[in-house]
């Protein structure tokens, strides 16, 4: 009997070299690609040339924290919403040790109406977004050991391991240009969230100016409520036990912590995630425009202000030394990318 001839899929030209994290799960895929191979016909065929039943897909990026939506998910229909996802709800990424939330799609009010206490023009007009794909999202903002896992160095003006790490633009493409390396094809890689779904997110089903509810304070949200009269003390930054030395017009209330909070230490929003307001500022993957929102029309899908080359970003969540205005869900600011700051940090987010 004569046999059926079979062709080898070819090595894709794109196939980058494994990095050191990926080579458990990795080398499951690379198994099964080896093994995979296509008859003349064009069906996917084992080695011996028997059609497979099921196809090749990429072994997953994440070991599972939590299947079903922790006591942290308090809002009801993303709650729901998750549970029907069948997808699991915590998970932590097998590259960088980063734990992350899944954020079901939706529409949501983006920006701020004209009456909100702080509000700027850059935040209007208030319009209607869709988003269309479900996302993960890191639970926290990247720590310093998680960088320093992906990277091999250290980063932190605050420092320790659960402390975040700071930083500019640049610093957070190196860092997501490391930790993507290697990962099998099929899988989506880290990146920054958009403008759109970093509010989406932020807001966790809240309308109001802050996703907790009552005035700000120490308890749920990091922020400086004095007023700096001078960074410098002796002519340097001084750092004594965590915490920025400075000298003072108006001191701040007691709480205030002056330095950033150990990722994932304040309490979490409605969707389970921490720190979305104040600590640091995070990093959108859009192009800060101030009149972003003017064309946009009743109801914007899936929005991005796409950046070229050293376009300023557009920067969310305020962070450790400014008021609590700046930490409002709608606040934007711009960043430059070669900005660097202990009052920059990262979140990441990856397409589900």
């Amino acid at each position: 009997m004569e046999a059926t001839a079979v062709r080898v899929l070819d090595q894709p030209a794109h196939w980058r070299p494994v990095a050191p994290w990926a080579a458990g799960f990795l080398l499951a895929a690379l198994g099964l690609q080896l093994s995979a191979c296509t008859r003349e016909d064009g069906v996917k065929a084992r080695g011996d040339g028997t059609a497979l039943s099921t196809p090749v897909v990429a072994p997953p990026w994440y070991e599972v924290v939590s299947h079903a939506p922790g006591p942290a998910v308090t809002d009801a229909e993303m709650r729901r919403r998750i549970e029907e996802s069948g997808q699991p709800w915590r998970v932590r990424d097998l590259g960088t040790g980063i734990e992350m939330v899944l954020v079901m799609p939706g529409e949501f009010l983006m920006g701020s109406p004209e009456q909100e206490l702080g509000r700027r023009a850059d935040e209007g007009p208030q319009h209607r977004v869709r988003l269309t794909r479900a996302f993960y999202l890191g639970a926290t903002e990247v720590t310093q050991a998680q960088w320093q896992h992906v990277t091999g160095a250290s980063n932190g003006f605050f420092k320790g391991e659960t402390k975040p790490a700071d930083g500019c633009w640049e610093d957070l493409q190196e860092f997501l240009s490391q930790a993507n390396a290697g990962l099998p094809l099929g899988v989506e890689q880290l990146r920054a969230p958009t403008e759109a779904e970093w509010e989406y997110a932020c807001r966790a089903g809240s309308s109001a100016s802050f996703s907790f509810e009552g005035a700000p304070a120490h308890e749920v949200l990091n922020f400086n409520d004095g007023v700096v009269k001078s960074p410098y003390v002796d002519g340097r930054l001084k750092v004594v036990g965590g915490r920025m030395e400075v000298v003072w017009e108006k001191p701040p209330s007691r709480g205030c912590r002056m330095g950033t909070a150990d990722a994932g230490s304040l309490p979490p929003n409605a969707w389970g995630l921490h720190e979305m307001h104040g600590n640091l500022g995070e990093w959108t993957a859009d192009k800060y425009s101030p009149d972003a929102y003017l064309n946009r029309g009743q109801v914007a899908v899936d929005p991005l202000e796409v950046a070229v080359g050293d376009d300023a970003r557009t920067l969310r969540g305020g962070d450790w030394y400014k008021a609590a205005e700046y930490s409002r869900s709608a606040r934007r600011e711009a960043g430059g990318v070669q900005t660097r700051s202990n009052r920059l940090g990262f979140r990441v987010a990856r397409t589900l």
